[in-house]
């Protein structure tokens, strides 16, 4: 499976890039237009080829550890929050203003519908980049802790902005979380690339660990 860690830590670096890429086009307002549909159309292709990367790498940790399967766990809901997220955000909501006449509620449920669903992939992708750092710490050599430390504070920092309402996932503190959490796919992502990962395992069964 090692063969493979370049190819995934390549997408997990293009992925991540593109994630910030794509917020700093996010548009605001209800009338975005085509604009706001081809963000959110590319933020969702992101998340799932984000997710294709680090599926791998939890395979490569091994995933039948609990830890590392939590992680893909907490990580398959956050999938369902982020696409569910951009999917109103991108398509219900204009497509909704494109009506005449329709009821302000209805702005205010899928704004609601929104905030819980951001709310929730931040806080289970903080819990997934917690998790899969925890197993990585056992891993031999120093880029292998580095990235682990790493982890656990992109894991918790986003989780604790959110609920001290240090920031909201409006878009300027959407872009914020999430581009430290892409900060940290990124370094995952250079680490595979690198070949850096198969080099620490082989560290590790040399020592026995």
């Amino acid at each position: 499976m090692e063969k493979y860690d370049r190819t995934a830590g390549a997408v997990l670096v293009l992925a991540s890039a593109g994630v910030v890429l794509a917020m700093a086009h996010h548009p605001t307002g209800l009338h975005s237009g085509a604009l706001g549909q081809i963000v959110h159309g590319v933020l969702i292709v992101l998340i799932g080829i984000t997710a294709y990367g680090l599926f791998h790498f939890a395979l490569r940790q091994g995933v039948a550890r609990p830890a590392v399967l939590a992680g893909v766990v907490a990580y398959g809901i956050s999938l369902f929050g982020n696409v569910g997220a951009a999917t109103i955000n991108g398509f219900a909501v204009p497509a909704m203003a494109a009506h005449d006449g329709i009821d302000h509620q209805l702005f205010i449920v899928t704004w609601e519908l929104n905030q819980a669903l951001a709310n929730v992939a931040v806080v289970a992708t903080g819990a997934a980049f917690l998790l899969w750092s925890i197993g990585l710490l056992r891993q031999s050599g120093w880029m292998a802790k580095t990235i682990a430390l790493l982890g656990l504070a992109a894991g918790v920092a986003p989780v604790l902005l959110l609920g001290f309402g240090a920031v909201r996932m409006n878009v300027a503190g959407a872009i914020i979380l999430y581009t430290m959490q892409a900060a940290w796919v990124l370094l995952v992502g250079l680490y595979l690339a690198s070949g850096r990962f198969e080099a620490d395992r082989a560290l590790n069964a040399s020592d026995g660990m």
